[in-house]
């Protein structure tokens, strides 16, 4: 192609990706209050990146945003959208259920107060999960949990303290906020 050329080529992707730009400008938002999707985009320049992507860098996307010029290498990263999280605290004496919509993954923390050395907790889930988690006076411990399904999650945990008698155990769900 003739130098004189070139230089309209790029003109005219230039004067696009500066009207994409101020597209994705507008839209752009952390994190979106209304996604398309459970994902947002980021833009990372290599090394010897033109002055167009490296304004691109930082910045997150709703939508996949377009490359500005055809021999564009630098790299979009697609990642899960951040979700807020939940805390929901309680003690623990005899049994407790937790019923909540939620993300695919959920945190619990425990925290012994009182029992013998059997303490711990018998812990289950409508996703077929069941295990037993040893949880003495003044000790901690913790599990996580993951559904075998997309988000949102309908989550349904049953926690069943387990040892001698007095045995108080406090617990923590950690998990993302979905609307029900």
């Amino acid at each position: 192609m003739p130098k004189r050329m070139v230089g309209i080529s790029t003109q005219e992707s230039l004067a696009k990706f500066k009207k994409a730009g101020a597209k994705h400008d507008s839209n752009n938002q952390k994190p979106p209050k209304n996604p398309k999707g459970n994902y947002y985009w980021t833009v990372h320049p290599k090394e010897r990146a033109c002055e167009t992507c490296k304004a691109m860098e930082g910045k997150e996307f709703i939508e996949e945003p377009e490359r500005p010029h055809p021999k564009c290498k630098c790299e979009i990263k697609k990642h899960p959208l951040r979700r807020p999280k939940r805390y929901i605290n309680g003690p623990l004496t005899g049994h407790a259920y937790e019923t909540f919509t939620g993300g695919d993954h959920v945190k619990i923390f425990f925290e012994g107060i009182s029992g013998g050395l059997t303490s711990g907790v018998h812990l289950s889930t409508n996703h077929d999960h069941s295990e037993q988690i040893t949880c003495m006076s003044f000790s901690s411990n913790s599990t996580s949990l993951d559904a075998s399904q997309e988000p949102p999650v309908h989550w349904r945990i049953h926690m069943v303290a387990a040892g001698s008698d007095n045995v108080m155990i406090n617990y923590t769900l950690e998990h993302e906020v979905w609307s029900e």
